[in-house]
C-alpha cells in the first residue's frame, strides 16, 4: 500500500470518526434531560394550582431544542380539564429564573389567528392554507403586567407578532399583491406596528422551491 494510499484511508476514517462526533452531539443536544422535565412539570404544576382554578393540569413538556423562544428552554404544556381546545405554557424565565405562564399570550394569539385565518382562506382558500403558526412573545404577560383573568383586546398593546403561512402548492402570480393587502388589513384592525409574517410553499420541485415571501408588519 502507497502512503497515499494510507493517507486517503486515514482521512475517510478521519471524516467518519468525525461525522459520527457531530451526529452523536447533535442528538445530545436534541434530546430533553429527564431531570429538567420533572423538575418542570412539578412546579408547574405546583404553579398552576396557586394561580389557576382546580381544573387546570400539566400534560406535557415542550423543549424547544432549536432555540424558537429566547424566554425558556423548558415549558410545561398546561390545559383545562373541561376544555383541551386551549393550551398555555409554564416556564421558568431565563432572565427572571421566576415561573411565568403564555396565558396572555396565547389569548393574543388567539385573536390575532381567528382575524387572520379568516382573510387567508378568503385570499388562497381554505383547502390551500397547510400551516399557520404564530406567536407573541410568550412572557407578554409578565411585560404588560397583566394576568389571566381580565385580558384586553390585543390592539391595545405594542406588541409584535412572529407569522408563518405555509400554502399546499407552489407561488402563483397574485400571492404577494394578496398577502400586502391581508398585512394592510390585520395592521389597522389590531394596530399593529412590528414584527414580520412570512408566506412559504409546499414545493415539489427538488432543485428550484419557490423562495418564501417575507414581509415586515
Amino acid at each position: 500500500m502507497t502512503n497515499k494510499q494510507k493517507v486517503l484511508i486515514a482521512s475517510i476514517i478521519g471524516m467518519v470518526v468525525l461525522g459520527s462526533v457531530i451526529v452523536y452531539l447533535s442528538y445530545l443536544g436534541l434530546t430533553p434531560d429527564e431531570d429538567r422535565v420533572n423538575d418542570i412539570e412539578e412546579r408547574a404544576q405546583d404553579y398552576v394550582n396557586e394561580h389557576f382554578s382546580n381544573d387546570y393540569e400539566v400534560v406535557d413538556t415542550f423543549y424547544d431544542n432549536v432555540d424558537v423562544y429566547d424566554t425558556f428552554s423548558y415549558a410545561a404544556i398546561v390545559e383545562s380539564e373541561t376544555d383541551d381546545r386551549f393550551r398555555f405554557l409554564v416556564f421558568e424565565h431565563n432572565e427572571t429564573n421566576e415561573l411565568t405562564d403564555s396565558y396572555v399570550a396565547e389569548t393574543f394569539e388567539y385573536e390575532l389567528e381567528n382575524i387572520l385565518r379568516t382573510k387567508l382562506n378568503e385570499a388562497y382558500g381554505e383547502e390551500q392554507i397547510d400551516e399557520l403558526w404564530l406567536t407573541y412573545p410568550k412572557d407578554a404577560g409578565q411585560q404588560l403586567n397583566l394576568n389571566h383573568q381580565d385580558i384586553p383586546s390585543v390592539k391595545e398593546f405594542d406588541l409584535k407578532p412572529v407569522i408563518r403561512v405555509t400554502l399546499d402548492r407552489g407561488e402563483e402570480e397574485q400571492d404577494e399583491k394578496k398577502l400586502n393587502q391581508i398585512i394592510n388589513e390585520i395592521k389597522d384592525e389590531l394596530d399593529i406596528s412590528g414584527g414580520h409574517i412570512t408566506l412559504s410553499f409546499n414545493d415539489s420541485a427538488l432543485i428550484f422551491k419557490d423562495k418564501d415571501i417575507r414581509k415586515d408588519l
